[in-house]
């Protein structure tokens, strides 16, 4: 034993013995005179030339040696990791990165609504899993994981960080961002999947690197179909924004999502009923898959082995080290001599950096005096105002993955568009811009964004300057395309419409070219907003439109089947006249003294012709009379309908007309003369109306100086008063009128021959039945026909069919009031 342990440390030491060190890069980010923050990496590879990975800490050693005025050394230490832990870049001050070729960008959205909360300790499982596989296969990895439910920015779980990428070297913030998943506890709603998708558009995305988006939820994702219009802000884009921005931008979205049986039911009852809207279930991510061979369909509950890495050969690995060199002590230190050892067999890497002078005698790492940026936005235009953006300025480790800010550039702001700096130590920094210092975004928030590299040396600067593009506008200009795509679509599009997003792109293009600058984003946005409730309105108008003509063939149908059921009766009781010929003949008296007919000065045959000829003569004016009375009584604006049913629905019952000799001629009236005229000719003008209204706010204010703060109040308050007023009860008014009601078929009250005639026959029939047992089958066909008759629910489904046509009244006086709502202060 003892032998092969010598053996294994032989080993173990010869292959450290082959081990190479290489510095890889240093920097001074944070100069103090005696008291310096300090970073450098380095690379270390086998005698083969193969990158080592899996390094710990323990087995590097870096040592530091301070030098005097005479190159005299002062003092040699191991530098020290434990003391000023804020100036390691906010972590433990030693990281490693190891990449392969493959560069994956990646973000997980998290349902957070309460019935996500039994999901959410496997969910976190299976992240911390796959941050176990990136790491193992060296994947080139940035990732962005968030909760989200509705309206709320969607950011890392960990608030104090910026909604950005993280890479390998912020392993541990992000499995400690992982931990704080959780739900909202009671928050019952459909979840914006799509919005969260658009908005993933405004992060730092690599043009190189593979795209995906990972949304995991246990319900069908909202979208402009949706109930949710209450909410102040978002939730007004359609499936076919997504499927546009997916197929431009290239980014792949995976979804997490069980079946139907097995979502959450509170949700479901609450905001989904395919009577009333069912569009939300066709705008689900199953039917973007359909479409979208980028869209992928993960097994539910989340399994994270389903997302693909790719086992390729490390291609460059780094083990960065932060630390805080403090010689404060001395009066005069001329260098610091760094060296990175191995700590085992002692290969090493040095490098020299100067605290207070250079070896020529000039001062190092002087400061540079009022450094000034131009300040712009997209368009070219100089920023007018003051404090239109916050620029935050940091220090970068390598790539992007850690950063630290420079406190003494923190928060600048601009004035008169010029971003002034006054005092810098010479370097690169990296900026990130915000609309006044707040991350956080609102839908219906205006604002700046921006981010990339600046270098202050002592000739100038590089570059010297700043654009500041306006935030949100990719999202923007997707959902828009995604609602004119919708609006083409509508069951109940016309030419009209689709020339309208027809010449709506071309606006959009016009806009695009020139740079999208605040007061253009607002007028998108109040357009998008603005078609998006009237989208919203017409999927209730398409639902009334396709439902009201199966409404209206199936009562024609179920008149035509009251007829045959009473006519079924009918050739059952005069197939059985000769048994009442006989008895009559052969029972007078017994009639004469039991049968209260005779009472009533009528024989049985004219009783019984009484009711047959009724039913093959009346019946069907009465109860296509019925119908109409009905419709009189429920529809505010019967006039067409009735109009309709007495020129063509008698003669169709008459004839016995099948749905397929029906149902053209009731589609071109009910879309023609109903939809038509009573919602879709306002929705063609609102939408005129919009688009003018959008172009003529860019075209008055397009040299005016825009304040986003004032200008971003009114929208908030246009949008939460248009929702309120117009749009917070609809869904539950649009439930109320779409939903089945319950039978109110009476046809005993309304069938008066029916009232005197059957009870006379039925009691005729109960002398002589157990004489005649044949009699017994026409007895139940003619006591049972009432219930026959209520069951085929005529009455029931014209009552729906009228409920259905008030609501489209409803939903017309809606449309005819959202665009003067959402440009209701311009």
């Amino acid at each position: 034993m003892k032998k092969v342990l010598i053996t294994l440390l032989v080993l173990c030491f010869g292959t450290l013995l082959a081990y190479q060190i290489e510095l890889r890069d240093n920097q001074i980010w944070s100069p103090s005179e005696l008291w310096n923050a300090i970073w450098c990496s380095v690379s270390v590879k086998d005698e083969a030339g193969g990158f080592v990975r899996d390094l710990k800490f323990e087995d590097f050693k870096i040592t530091e040696k301070a030098y005097g005025k005479n190159n005299e050394l002062l003092e040699e230490k191991i530098a020290t990791f434990q003391d000023h832990p804020s100036y390691k870049f906010g972590g433990k001050g030693f990281w490693e990165k190891s990449i392969n070729s493959d560069k994956l960008d990646i973000v997980f959205f998290i349902d957070g609504t309460g019935s996500m909360s039994k999901y959410v300790d496997s969910i976190m499982q299976q992240l911390h899993k796959f941050l176990d596989r990136l790491l193992e296969t060296g994947t080139d990895f940035r990732i962005f994981i968030s909760m989200y439910e509705t309206e709320d920015t969607p950011e890392w779980t960990i608030s104090s960080y910026p909604t950005r990428f993280f890479g390998p070297a912020m392993i541990d913030e992000i499995r400690a961002a992982v931990d704080e998943i959780g739900t909202g506890g009671e928050w019952w709603n459909l979840a914006w999947g799509y919005d969260v998708f658009l908005w993933s558009l405004n992060l730092d995305w690599r043009e190189d690197a593979r795209k995906i988006v990972v949304i995991i939820t246990d319900v069908y994702t909202d979208s402009v179909y949706g109930p949710n219009w209450y909410f102040s802000s978002g939730c007004v884009t359609p499936m076919s924004a997504v499927d546009i921005a997916i197929r431009e931008t290239g980014i792949q979205l995976y979804y997490c999502q069980p079946d139907e049986e097995q979502m959450a039911k509170t949700e479901l009852s609450e905001d989904y009923s395919p009577m009333v809207n069912i569009k939300v279930k066709e705008n689900n991510f199953d039917k973007l898959e359909q479409r979208n061979p980028l869209v992928k369909k993960l097994s539910w509950p989340f399994n994270q082995q389903e997302i693909e890495l790719k086992n390729l050969p490390i291609i460059d690995s780094k083990y960065y080290f932060a630390w805080v060199s403090d010689w404060g002590k001395y009066n005069f230190v001329s260098k610091v001599q760094v060296k990175v050892s191995l700590a085992q067999t002692g290969e090493s890497v040095d490098f020299t950096f100067y605290p207070l002078q250079y070896p020529d005698g000039t001062k190092a790492y002087t400061m540079i005096r009022n450094v000034k940026f131009t300040l712009k936005d997209e368009s070219g235009l100089s920023m007018l105002g003051e404090r239109n953006v916050w620029i935050y300025f940091y220090k970068v480790m390598g790539d992007l993955d850690r950063m630290s800010i420079i406190r003494a550039m923190h928060q600048i702001s601009d004035k008169n568009g010029i971003v002034s700096l006054d005092s810098v130590i010479p370097g690169k920094y990296y900026y990130i811009l915000y609309t006044h210092g707040n991350v956080e975004y609102r839908y219906e928030q205006l604002g700046y964004t921006a981010n990339g590299w600046v270098e202050i040396i002592k000739d100038g600067i590089k570059p010297g300057e700043i654009i500041a593009y306006t935030l949100g506008k990719d999202t923007e200009i997707y959902r828009m395309l995604g609602l004119l795509e919708e609006l083409e679509n509508l069951d109940i599009s016309t030419v009209k419409m689709k020339t309208f997003a027809s010449d709506a792109r071309k606006w959009l293009g016009e806009i695009k070219n020139d740079g999208v600058t605040l007061v253009e984003i607002e007028a998108i946005k109040r357009f998008n907003v603005g078609l998006g409730a009237i989208i919203n309105c017409a999927g209730y108008a398409d639902v009334i439109q396709n439902r009201t003509i199966d409404d209206f063939v199936q009562i024609v149908q179920k008149m035509t089947d009251m007829i045959r059921a009473a006519r079924k009766v009918v050739e059952k009781l005069e197939s059985a006249r000769h048994i009442f010929l006989k008895v009559t003949n052969l029972f007078i008296d017994i009639i004469t003294g039991n049968w209260s007919g005779v009472a009533a000065n009528l024989t049985i045959e004219e009783v019984i012709d009484k009711f047959v000829n009724y039913v093959k003569d009346e019946l069907v004016n009465d109860i296509v009379s019925t119908v109409e009375k009905k419709l009189l009584e429920v529809l505010n604006n019967p006039e067409k309908i009735i109009s309709y049913f007495h020129s063509r629905v008698g003669n169709w019952v008459k004839q016995q007309l099948g749905p397929e000799q029906i149902t053209q001629y009731v589609s071109d009236f009910v879309s023609g003369q109903l939809i038509y005229n009573n919602f879709t000719i306002d929705l063609e003008e609102q939408i005129t109306k919009l688009l003018f209204d959008s172009q003529e706010l860019i075209q008055k204010n397009s040299e005016r100086y825009w304040n986003y703060y004032e200008r971003s109040k009114l929208i908030r308050q246009d949008f939460y008063e248009m929702r309120k007023l117009l749009m917070g009860d609809l869904f539950d008014k649009s439930y109320k009128a779409l939903k089945d009601q319950k039978s109110i078929d009476d046809w005993k009250s309304v069938l008066i021959v029916f009232r005197e005639t059957i009870p006379l026959i039925v009691e005729f029939i109960e002398l002589f039945e157990v004489r005649y047992p044949e009699l017994s089958d026409v007895k139940k066909g003619l006591q049972t026909l009432y219930s026959v008759l209520d069951v085929i629910g005529t009455m029931t489904r014209t009552y729906e069919m009228a409920l259905k046509m008030n609501h489209l009244e409803d939903l017309q006086n809606r449309v005819r009031q959202i665009v003067d709502s959402v440009y209701k202060n311009k």
